[in-house]
């Protein structure tokens, strides 16, 4: 396990049973009860270094911190704690619009899904392919310039009204190849398909898309 870069880069957080919190149905995780860890490799398998764990090894190359993650899974834990990787948040819009039927259709010239992923978390689901797991945040769509107001609030309210909380299971490579085009929040691709990379206060996956969920309440992605 080598050293890979010369400052502490927190890319994991470790958490105990005293930063955990309910929140409704929800266990939740407090950011400011959290320990940044920094995982001193490229893959994943290295050391995982607390800030002051990692001023020791930059004095004496020798030193070993306590946690070691090999192949995901994370060894030197006590009782009540687990490391988490920092979420790496990211939204993709790709092209839905043959999914809608055609009185919609006749109205928005394009239809894009808008989804929220953790582009660090691959999971397979009956397949030896990795896949991001996809989480719906709502609708973008290009509609017809002649539309009257009455007929453009009709669409808002048909497409609204169709908007669930779905979530897709879509392979890693097809997505990357989604991410190629890079947009900006609020805006469609050019193209068939597009995203960007947005940044959350969460420190695990699920208090992330939660995050995004409640943020795409106020504005849209």
């Amino acid at each position: 396990m080598t050293n890979t870069v010369n400052s502490f880069t927190p890319t994991a957080v470790l958490i105990t049973e005293d930063a955990e919190f309910l929140d409704g149905g929800r266990t939740c995780v407090d950011p400011k009860l959290v320990t940044p860890l920094h995982l001193d490799s490229d893959t994943n398998s290295g050391w995982l270094y607390t800030r002051e764990e990692w001023a020791k090894f930059q004095a004496d190359p020798f030193f070993e911190p306590r946690i070691c993650r090999r192949y995901g899974h994370h060894e030197g834990l006590q009782a009540g704690e687990r490391v988490e990787l920092l979420p790496d948040m990211w939204v993709v819009k790709f092209d839905e619009t043959k999914y809608w039927s055609d009185d919609i259709r006749d109205r928005a010239t394009r239809i894009f899904g808008v989804y929220v992923f953790d582009r660090r978390k691959h999971v397979h689901c009956c397949s030896f392919e990795a896949t991001y797991e996809l989480h719906f945040m709502g609708t973008d769509w290009d509609e017809r310039p002649d539309l009257t107001d009455e007929e453009r609030e009709e669409l808002f309210e048909a497409i609204y009204g169709a908007d669930d909380t779905d979530v897709k299971y879509v392979g890693v490579r097809g997505v990357d190849r989604m991410l190629s085009e890079e947009i900006h929040a609020g805006f469609p691709p050019k193209g068939s398909a597009g995203g960007y990379k947005t940044e959350v206060t969460a420190v695990v996956t699920d208090d992330a898309v939660e995050e995004l969920r409640e943020y795409n309440r106020m504005c849209q992605l």
